[in-house]
């Protein structure tokens, strides 16, 4: 509350939410309200109220994060290649933005470390490998079930994958559906697969 709305969404805009992303299929800006009163801003600080997320904005949060603070820009085709397989273009790798300080990366890393070695994340838990992660539960709507939300990396120390997953209305679990108890095991089993 001491900060504020503008600041929260100044923040929010360094993860590249606000902006009109290219995958290079066109994907939906993800939100902070504007004009929020005081106690929208404490529920928008915590992701609730009317904020909007998209799985690839959590990545892209997880990723910048890991990467020292340094966002880069999505992209979901490498190389395009022509029917003889000569490549015809290739998408390089791009900053978006720095949105947090090398200094605020470690710290927040460190943070997450212990949300999946102490906290809500343990499910995320890999033998002989640290991991760092968030848990989120998502009310969206009176009556149904939260989306359940994990984003993580891994190695903590010299991150190679970075994940992000929601179970819509708690999958199987429903009302039960938590994102250490439902998303951090797919999480889980996505960093496996990659680290392999």
């Amino acid at each position: 509350l001491e900060m504020g709305g503008d600041k929260l969404r100044e923040q929010a805009g360094r993860f590249g939410f606000g902006d009109q992303l290219s995958i290079p299929m066109r994907v939906t800006p993800s939100k902070v309200p504007a004009e929020l009163n005081p106690p929208q801003t404490a529920q928008a600080a915590v992701g609730q109220y009317d904020v909007r997320v998209t799985p690839l904005e959590m990545a892209m949060v997880a990723g910048g994060i890991a990467n020292k603070g340094v966002v880069m820009k999505p992209h979901l085709v490498q190389s395009i290649l022509a029917s003889d397989l000569t490549t015809i273009d290739t998408e390089s790798q791009s900053t978006l933005t720095e949105a947090v300080s090398p200094q605020v990366a470690a710290q927040l890393t460190s943070m997450m470390e212990l949300v999946v070695s102490n906290g809500t994340g343990t499910a995320a838990q890999m033998s002989g490998v640290r991991v760092a992660g968030k848990t989120g539960t998502a009310q969206h709507a009176p009556g149904a079930a939260p989306h359940a939300w994990f984003i993580s990396f891994a190695p903590a120390e010299n991150p190679t994958v970075a994940v992000a997953v929601v179970v819509e209305e708690g999958g199987t679990a429903g009302n039960e559906a938590s994102g250490g108890r439902t998303a951090a095991p797919v999480a889980k089993a996505i960093m496996e697969a990659v680290l392999r």
